[in-house]
């Protein structure tokens, strides 16, 4: 059992809450309802370190993990002028957890506008598929129409594609614990040949 459910909130409901006009998601004002005691953490972490070095146009999102060693990792936003070079603050984290060796077990992150409103962000498609890799047991707050809420990795990527023919050993994930995830089940199920098509 979560966290999260452990301490009565449903990973996946989603509390609705105000979104600002000319804004394409809701406000962050103070924890949203459900977030334990320890996603709060993560929550004043990450903005803590956006208070710190937001940068418009450079280091724009923050986001904390919580390992299961208990310990906090955190990454921020690099922009590049070549934008392929940039680095996701998630990715970031995560590249930090995994020196840990400590699995990951939950992350919040944080955007800040140039107007100074914050919102939590979920991660980026190229994010998602790197926690699934090797944090496929986290759960993930995010933005959720017009509320928050916490889901698991798998169901950042419902129609992931499997990835079966690489190691994770010396990863967060562990060894022998494989990458192949089947549609939103978050299930490791061996080690086999690269698809090149989604799982069905």
């Amino acid at each position: 059992m979560s966290d999260a459910a452990a301490a009565g909130a449903d990973p996946g409901s989603v509390v609705s809450v105000p979104v600002a006009p000319g804004t394409e998601r809701p406000v962050l004002e103070g924890s949203p309802a459900g977030m334990d005691a320890g996603d709060r953490e993560l929550l004043a972490t990450a903005t803590a370190v956006l208070d710190t070095r937001y940068r418009q146009g450079m280091h724009e999102v923050a986001a904390a993990l919580r390992l299961a060693d208990g310990s906090v990792v955190t990454g921020i936003h690099v922009e590049a002028s070549a934008g392929r070079a940039s680095v996701c603050a998630e990715s970031a984290a995560l590249s930090a957890a995994i020196v840990t060796g400590s699995p990951v077990v939950a992350v919040v992150g944080v955007l800040r506008r140039p107007t100074g409103s914050r919102h939590l962000i979920e991660p980026c498609g190229v994010c998602a598929e790197l926690l699934a890799d090797h944090a496929p047991g986290a759960r993930v707050w995010v933005a959720v129409g017009d509320g928050f809420g916490a889901v698991d990795v798998a169901e950042l990527l419902p129609f992931r594609r499997r990835r079966t023919g690489r190691s994770t050993v010396g990863s967060a994930v562990g060894p022998g614990d494989g990458l192949a995830v089947g549609p939103g089940d978050g299930s490791a199920v061996g080690s086999a040949a690269v698809s090149a098509t989604p799982e069905v």
